[in-house]
């Protein structure tokens, strides 16, 4: 099969290449400023999830085939083990979006689900999102709007062995990053509403 034209101009070509490392190096500074930002609201005492879970270090990855495009994302506070998931996942992927999500599942998860119904005009105002059936799938049709959601399309989501909340935000907010940051805590506080202790 023969090469495109397009296709041996890029590949011949360093500079996307270079390009794309120099923008891999910032998202993962960037993350890193991210969980920096998290360590500040970070209270493990006061947090409904696993004894375990990690609310220091975090992991910062990146990868080169989500759905046939790169990514870099960022998880912490998180843990995952023995059916049990507290994980705030926040991912860039490339040519899609920005995205902040929180994943919950085991033990409390009955407890996240009725708080979220509880303030569920609030995560509504706040544009938040929520996974329709797929725990790991990203695209944004795995996820319904809080906004925009009937009763009967929360029903089956309720029930569940998971919740998974996110907030979508377009790639040009990268040009400022003290908007990633605010939303980033904005995104943490506004999801204590469910993961706090009473």
């Amino acid at each position: 099969m023969a090469f495109t034209p397009e296709e041996l101009a890029l590949i011949c070509d360093p500079t996307p290449f270079e390009l794309k490392h120099a923008a891999t190096q910032k998202l993962k500074a960037l993350m890193e400023r991210i969980r920096e930002t998290y360590l500040r609201y970070v209270q493990p005492q006061h947090t409904l999830c696993p004894e375990q879970t990690d609310f220091s270090r975090g992991q910062i990855a990146k990868g080169e085939n989500y759905e046939g495009y790169p990514y870099v994302m960022l998880d912490f506070p998180k843990f995952y083990g023995q059916g049990e998931i507290f994980t705030y996942r926040t991912m860039f992927w490339y040519g899609h979006y920005f995205i902040f999500s929180l994943i919950l599942a085991g033990t409390h998860l009955q407890t996240y689900q009725q708080r979220l119904q509880t303030h569920l005009i609030r995560f509504a105002e706040e544009d938040f999102l929520v996974a329709k059936a797929e725990l790991w799938d990203w695209r944004r049709t795995a996820f319904l709007s809080l906004r925009k959601a009937s009763a009967s399309e929360l029903l089956p989501i309720m029930q569940l062995p998971f919740l998974k909340l996110a907030k979508v935000l377009e790639p040009s907010v990268l040009a400022h990053e003290e908007k990633i940051l605010e939303e980033a805590q904005k995104f943490y506080c506004t999801t204590a509403l469910l993961t706090a202790k009473n």
